[in-house]
């Protein structure tokens, strides 16, 4: 990485990534937020048993694909490194389809919960997260 802002962009992507992650896999009733990815899974599964093992499954990709894109700040020529980040990047994008405008459309829509603008944050934060993971991939992105 040879631009500050791209730099500091895969930090806050990462931190993000992490938090969420840790977030899914804590099953401590005292946290009321148990992250994106619960939201996303009770969105298509509801609540139950599936929804916090594939909650767990998503929160660890989400860890490893934080970990994967900090390794990338270093110029690691890992060839792995762009596959794994590849399949987080599908990941994400039905993670994006899922929350931001199925949700929305069903019955306990989260736009008609909250403001507009307050949908329109959460739907910036994901595209910014989509958008340094491609960035930091060598197909779409990266520059050597």
């Amino acid at each position: 990485m040879n631009r500050l802002g791209l730099f500091l962009l895969n930090i806050a992507v990462s931190l993000y990534l992490f938090a969420n992650g840790i977030l899914g896999i804590n099953n401590n009733s005292k946290w009321v937020n148990k992250g994106e990815f619960y939201n996303m899974v009770s969105t298509i599964f509801g609540r139950g048993d599936f929804t916090n093992v594939l909650t767990i499954i998503l929160s660890v990709c989400a860890i490893v694909a934080g970990v994967f894109l900090l390794l990338t700040l270093f110029r690691n020529n890992l060839a792995v490194t762009d596959l794994i980040l590849l399949v987080f990047i599908v990941l994400w994008v039905i993670f994006i389809v899922i929350v931001d405008i199925i949700r929305p459309m069903s019955g306990n829509s989260v736009f008609g919960k909250t403001e507009p603008l307050d949908y329109l944050r959460q739907l910036a934060a994901h595209l910014m997260v989509l958008g340094a993971l491609i960035s930091s991939t060598r197909r779409f992105g990266y520059v050597s």
